[in-house]
């Protein structure tokens, strides 16, 4: 838990966005969890295929899903890239 790594938008929904952190494992950040300047709609911030740095925060290696976070500072040196 707490690892940045980089992963690709997968969809944009109304209370998140889901993202592929590669090997059939996907999560979900919800914008309450997305931090950045205020928008009137935060779904027009992400796009499907873009890539983007998260934090996990839980994982369920059963159902191969994860809770995600944005991190507040992403620190390139440290983030793992999707394989």
């Amino acid at each position: 838990m707490g690892q940045e790594l980089c992963g690709t938008v997968e969809r944009v929904l109304h209370f998140g966005i889901i993202v592929s952190l590669g090997d059939g494992i996907a999560g979900l950040v919800p914008f309450r969890e997305a931090p950045g300047q205020p928008a009137v709609n935060p779904v027009d911030n992400f796009e499907t295929g873009e890539k983007v740095t998260v934090v996990v925060r839980a994982i369920d290696l059963p159902t191969r899903r994860a809770l995600l976070s944005r991190p507040k500072v992403a620190r390139r040196e440290s983030v793992v890239p999707v394989t």
